[in-house]
């Protein structure tokens, strides 16, 4: 795993998780604002770049950030933010973090699919993102924004025009390269094996889960709320998986400089 950082060290610091087959670099465009009051993290998990090993699992992934920011003695986050699989990273990483003498103060989990398949279910969806993802292997940007806007799996997830998130197919055409297809297989098996780690309820009052209501994921929230009863939920209408970060930044970054302010009792 690398890390990269916004911002200055003595901020408050503010964690930022992507999502699957992304870099940590994806997140830029809403981490550079940020960066003014905070010092923002941005993880690229293993399998995403050069000589960066093999993709493992979401507790491995989330063990390396606490590891990360024991080395760095940070004591204190502000806000740890995770959007898509990156929310599943981001809600283990609460639970690896409990008795590790790291506290946060707020979590926000943006389009978390927190299903648990079995394996016949995830072997189909392993081999339909190796098909998605090999549309990324050459191309202009404009020839790849076609490919994945006429993909049934990307209209199934995103709902919509797809001009929002080119940034995003612009940092997948990035990082897959490095991928393998073992990486891709463990990476999509993350987002379909969620175990709903037990989380203290002062915890859970920090939690803020959010979800389009037309995106597939969507359809994990009663589950999410009978496990974590005491955090806090916020839907959208219409705006498909990672809508209201790619289609209405400037809502999200005052979101996300609301809840870094925040404190919960």
């Amino acid at each position: 795993m690398k890390f990269e950082t916004a911002g200055n060290k003595t901020n408050p610091a503010v964690i930022m998780l992507n999502g699957s087959f992304t870099t940590g670099k994806g997140l830029l465009p809403m981490a550079q604002p940020l960066s003014d009051s905070y010092y923002i993290i941005l993880p690229t998990y293993d399998g995403h770049y050069e000589n960066g090993g093999e993709f493992t699992t979401r507790a491995d992934q989330a063990e390396k950030i606490r590891d990360y920011l024991r080395q760095e003695n940070i004591r204190h986050i502000a806000l740890v933010h995770g959007v898509s699989m990156g929310a599943e990273i981001a809600l283990t990483l609460a639970f690896v973090l409990e008795g590790s003498g790291i506290a946060a103060d707020r979590y926000l989990f943006d389009g978390g699919p927190y299903f648990a398949f079995p394996k016949e279910f995830r072997s189909v969806m392993q081999k339909k993102f190796i098909g998605l993802l090999r549309l990324t292997q050459q191309g202009s940007t404009e020839e790849l924004m076609t490919r994945f806007a006429s993909h049934k799996l990307t209209q199934r997830i995103v709902q919509g025009d797809l001009t929002p998130y080119r940034s995003m197919i612009e940092d997948i055409a990035l990082a897959v390269p490095y991928m393998s297809e073992a990486s891709i297989c463990r990476e999509s098996d993350a987002c379909y094996t969620f175990d709903f780690p037990a989380i203290p309820k002062a915890e859970q009052k920090k939690f803020l889960f959010t979800w389009s209501d037309n995106e597939p994921a969507y359809k994990c929230k009663e589950k999410i709320k009978k496990t974590y009863p005491h955090a806090k939920f916020c839907y959208v209408k219409g705006l498909g998986h990672c809508g209201l970060l790619c289609r209405k930044p400037e809502t999200y970054l005052r979101l996300l400089r609301k809840l870094a302010s925040e404190k919960v009792s």
